[in-house]
């Protein structure tokens, strides 16, 4: 049996398998599915029926809206793994397609969205400042005489439901594979795996300018040999981070047990090269008097973490190295904390070499 972990800053997660659909899996999903949807999202819990001509019906677990541009609706249909697909899962998707051909289920649903809009006046409000019109009904009408897509959200993806799903009817179908991890010293299941259904918009963040005193001492790595032989740290960074390193003369915030003699600084891309090297002090917690940032600072900056540590450098020992140690050919480039000897430090061509 495989067992799959996950690790967050420390925390261990192992994979948990819902056994009933109604009580487990539905709520989770229902909880998440902003992330799902996107921001945009309502999700409406309604238990309209949809119907054939033939008469035949099923009730989808819900009905999701999207107020983007343009705006779309799902059909949701929310499925364990455990359950039989040809008996139950497949014949569910038949109904559900057939029943969204007929006009009466799109009224129906038309009808049934509106009156859940219009008894929710914060709701109400929101889908008008959205589409730009207090006509909530023609909006509704519009968006549901266009074909849905068919959203099954399933704990486990298979091939063969991918098959399956390929060989209904002709309606866009979206498959979302959504894991749930447990927290294993808490039994919480608070943590999620899934590739939501839209784009999630990727704000660049503002490039903050790194201000570095012209006066700021240089040295060589050929006069670090002059240094007693001991273990080098080496942290990676973005650019901005340098204004953190050279405000507190430390580095924050870490995990670190051992007790390295130096430290140096890795400044990702532009620079993408290993450019500072100072001597370490000590290495203390945020709440330590000797601490040059206190808890109350620390707690501002998204790093912070409980456990988490500062390496305080000696009073002017932190340098800029003249020419660094360049990233070399390696794609993945310092993911956490990397100890080298300081002879390897000193005579290491890219990070390769380390």
């Amino acid at each position: 049996m495989v067992v799959r972990l996950l690790i967050v800053d420390g925390v261990k997660y192992k994979l948990w398998t819902p056994k009933k659909e109604l009580e487990e899996f539905e709520p989770i999903v229902k909880k998440n599915v902003k992330d799902i949807f996107g921001e945009n999202s309502i999700y409406f819990d309604l238990k309209q029926k949809l119907t054939s001509r033939a008469g035949v019906g099923s009730i989808p677990d819900g009905y999701v809206i999207t107020l983007s541009d343009p705006p779309q609706w799902y059909v949701i249909e929310v499925e364990l793994s455990t359950h039989p697909l040809y008996d139950h899962i497949v014949p569910q998707l038949s109904k559900f397609i057939h029943g969204i051909k007929t006009y009466e289920s799109r009224r129906g649903i038309t009808e049934a969205l509106y009156e859940e809009i219009k008894s929710d006046v914060v709701l109400e409000a929101l889908v008008k400042k959205r589409i730009g019109s207090s006509e909530i009904y023609r909006f509704l009408t519009n968006l549901v005489s266009s074909p849905p897509i068919l959203a099954v959200v399933i704990d486990e993806k298979t091939k063969e439901l991918e098959e399956v799903c390929n060989s209904l009817p002709p309606i866009e179908k979206r498959i979302v594979e959504f894991k749930i991890f447990e927290r294993i010293d808490a039994g919480i299941k608070n943590a999620y795996l899934f590739e939501p259904l839209y784009k999630p918009m990727v704000k660049k963040a503002p490039e903050i300018p790194i201000t570095i005193p012209k006066e700021f001492p240089v040295i060589s790595r050929e006069e670090l040999a002059s240094l007693k032989e001991g273990k080098v740290v080496i942290c990676p960074s973005k650019p901005e981070g340098v204004n953190f390193l050279l405000q507190y003369n430390a580095w924050g915030f870490v995990r670190i047990r051992r007790e390295p003699e130096y430290f140096a600084l890795y400044v990702s891309r532009p620079e993408s090269r290993i450019s500072f090297f100072g001597e370490v002090k000590e290495i203390l917690y945020p709440k330590d008097p000797g601490s040059p940032i206190t808890e109350e600072e620390a707690r501002r900056y998204k790093e912070f973490k409980e456990g988490k540590k500062v390496i305080v450098l000696k009073p002017e020992s932190l340098r800029r190295l003249d020419k660094g140690i360049p990233k070399g050919t390696l794609k993945k480039v310092l993911q956490g904390l990397k100890y080298v000897t300081l002879s390897q430090f000193i005579s290491a061509k890219t990070l390769d070499d380390l």
